[in-house]
């Protein structure tokens, strides 16, 4: 008995020996590991949301608190091909080289857009298929989630025509269910990735370029015009028509383009640049160089060496309208300088000084090489010939030298001209030009602002009234770190609202906004919603 019961007792607790985990045990460890590392797929938490950005020709999007989107989506014929279209392996296509027979300059652009602001002649119907592919591609390929179970932030152009954004916002709620739509501008968000509040913010955009004044998030002023990289890239097309054909005077018939997108596009992206402005007739000694580039006619097989200042001509002709007088430019193709100007001059003095020296530069424009520095060199020489004074004409110059002159005149003399000698007739040389001290051309500074001086020694005086560039994540990572405040935009859009009423259904709000720091910009439940910059 005692035997049996020692070896009973062996058999029972024998720690060493190799066992099988018990099946509750091992249930219980996985569903605690599941439970713990049921987001390890994404590395995310459930409640980020969803970032995009929309622009003319892309589409970025990508979690909240991240500084740079997950994906880049852009659109062409390759991605509007449906089953049974060969487009793409079709000999004579417009991918690459030269194509088939000369196409015009919109309907060689027409099959890269997603939309475009001239919405007259537009497919809205096709705009939300684009639309509507483009989603199912961003959330299945890239984003890997079910596209309405996370909150979606859009960034958008606050001069975006109602039709485009009707038809964006019909497509999301009706073929996903996201309960609400949150919209932030573009601008505001390219100022706040900037690190500022305030600033002036230049989109050298596909369709147009917009300049943006903005004072403590608020858009004061906006203006655009047509002349951006849609134009230049037409006009670029051209220039590689006639490389192509050999003579530089022989262009297309009524200005068709014969060269493949793709190929100019990889042109302009590579080795466009801009001339200096101190150097408008004079090139550096690196534009006397010559390129050797891919020809036009057969890019796979044989090159061709152009000058490498043939590849300023284009941004000169287009972004600056240089050799186009002023009075033969419309509204809206205003050269890039002058628009900033213009955009600068319709500011309040107070918000333009602080504008003017937060400039922001954002678009695909924007990485053109030399560009960026041209433009500000031009905007301070429209400031100092011209001032902030919107009058113009050949009477005010006239006027401005009378007065100078009697200004001059009826400056009282200097002590050492007094004491001078008056000079002799005969001589032949005219008497040296009288020397002012330069403690006449100082200006006096009033004793409150001393006193302000002397009490704030410490304290920050923010740049004002210089021209000043600064640099920008863009606006997608401003809208990223604005959503991961939590804070609750000013325009938010049910989804239950929108689809009873539409655009309708937005109200104009007189009363002013009240600030929460629990829910963000607004207080309170909204019964209403307001399009805000969009209205």
């Amino acid at each position: 008995m005692s035997v049996s019961s020692n070896v009973r007792s062996s058999q029972t607790a024998r720690p060493t020996s190799p066992h099988t985990p018990q099946q509750t045990s091992s249930r219980s460890t996985n569903t605690s590991f599941a439970s713990t590392t049921s987001a390890g797929s994404s590395f995310r938490n459930e409640d980020d949301a969803i970032i995009i950005e929309i622009g003319a020709r892309w589409l970025r999007a990508g979690f909240e608190g991240s500084g740079t989107p997950t994906c880049t989506v852009t659109f062409g014929p390759e991605e509007s091909r449906r089953v049974g279209d060969y487009r793409g392996w079709i000999s004579g296509g417009t991918g690459n080289g030269l194509s088939q027979q000369p196409v015009d300059p919109e309907d060689w652009v027409r099959d890269y857009e997603i939309w475009r602001p001239d919405v007259r002649e537009m497919d809205l119907g096709l705009l939300e298929d684009k639309i509507e592919r483009l989603f199912r591609e961003t959330f299945n390929k890239y984003l890997l989630t079910d596209a309405g179970s996370s909150r979606l932030v859009l960034t958008l152009p606050s001069l975006m025509p109602h039709p485009l954004l009707s038809s964006l916002l019909s497509t999301l709620f009706s073929r996903w269910r996201f309960p609400n739509i949150t919209l932030l501008p573009s601008a505001a968000m390219s100022a706040t990735a900037a690190g500022l509040r305030s600033a002036l913010v230049i989109d050298l955009g596909w369709a147009e370029t917009t300049v943006t004044g903005l004072y403590e998030y608020r858009e004061v002023t906006s203006k655009r015009s047509t002349r951006a990289m849609k134009s230049l890239q037409q006009e670029m097309g051209r220039c590689l028509d006639r490389l192509a054909s050999g003579d530089e005077l022989v262009a297309s018939p009524e200005g068709h383009i014969s060269v493949g997108f793709a190929y100019c596009e990889e042109i302009l992206a590579r080795i466009v640049w801009c001339r200096p402005h101190a150097g408008g007739h004079e090139d550096p000694p690196t534009a006397t160089q010559k390129v050797s580039i891919p020809s036009p006619v057969n890019p796979g097989e044989e090159f061709i060496d152009v000058p490498f200042s043939r590849f300023a001509d284009p941004v000169d002709t287009v972004l600056l309208a240089s050799g186009t007088a002023d009075g033969d430019l419309d509204d809206e193709e205003k050269p890039i300088p002058l628009l900033v100007y213009h955009t600068l001059l319709a500011l309040p003095p107070d918000a333009r000084g602080i504008c003017m020296s937060r400039i922001v530069f954002v678009g695909g424009g924007s990485r053109i090489p030399g560009l960026r520095k041209r433009v500000l060199e031009e905007l301070s020489l429209l400031i100092k010939q011209y001032g902030w004074s919107p009058v113009r004409g050949k009477a005010l110059e006239r006027q401005r030298q009378r007065l100078e002159s009697m200004r001059i005149s009826s400056r009282p003399p200097t002590q050492a001209q007094a004491q001078a000698p008056p000079a002799r007739q005969n001589e032949g040389s005219a008497p040296d030009p009288p020397k002012v001290h330069s403690s006449e051309e100082e200006p006096e500074m009033d004793f409150v602002e001393q006193k302000l001086r002397r009490q704030n020694k410490e304290s920050y005086v923010p740049i004002h009234g210089v021209v000043r560039e600064v640099e920008s994540l863009g606006a997608w990572a401003g809208a990223s770190l604005v959503t991961s405040l939590k804070l609750r935009g000013m325009v938010e859009i049910e989804r239950e609202k929108f689809l009873q009423h539409g655009l309708a259904g937005a109200s104009r709000e007189s009363e002013p906004v009240v600030p929460d720091r629990r829910s963000g910009l607004r207080a309170g439940d909204r019964s209403s919603w307001t399009l805000a910059g969009w209205a």
